[in-house]
């Protein structure tokens, strides 16, 4: 079958829009946390203020994720098996990381946050793996 001939499925075009959205965040928690460094500097969370070094850390991390993000969503969007794999890790890994914080930091918005990055990952999962018209549209693709 060529690509023409089946169209891409609802839910894979959902992911690569919510893959897009994860991104403009995570680009967006990058620039809010360098832009307002000397505020987060005050906070105090569990007794313990933030550093200098820890606040350009997550500033990285955010802005190595969003590009991570962007480039996966666009590939998801092509069609590309590589891509739909590379979807998977990437959910998987935020999953993972969601989890330790919501372990570490047991109350607060880490929590909400954390529960939301699972409830999205499992359906990400589902809609790659378990979706039938997701499956003959990667098959389609033949990327």
């Amino acid at each position: 079958m060529s690509s023409t001939a089946i169209k891409r499925p609802g839910v894979v075009t959902f992911i690569g829009v919510i893959l897009y959205i994860q991104a403009f965040l995570a680009l967006t928690a990058a620039v809010v946390s360098l832009a307002f460094k000397d505020r987060l500097n005050d906070v105090s969370i569990n007794g313990e203020t933030l550093t200098n070094g820890s606040i350009y850390a997550t500033a990285a991390i955010e802005a190595v994720m969003a590009v991570i993000l962007f480039i996966v969503a666009a590939g998801l969007m092509r069609g590309s098996h590589g891509f739909r794999l590379f979807v998977a890790v990437v959910e998987a890994l935020r999953m993972a990381s969601a989890l330790v914080l919501m372990i570490f930091h047991r109350s607060g918005a880490f929590v909400e946050s954390g529960l939301a990055t699972l409830l999205i990952g499992v359906f990400v999962l589902w809609a790659l793996y378990g979706h039938e018209k997701s499956e003959d549209y990667f098959e389609s693709t033949g990327g």
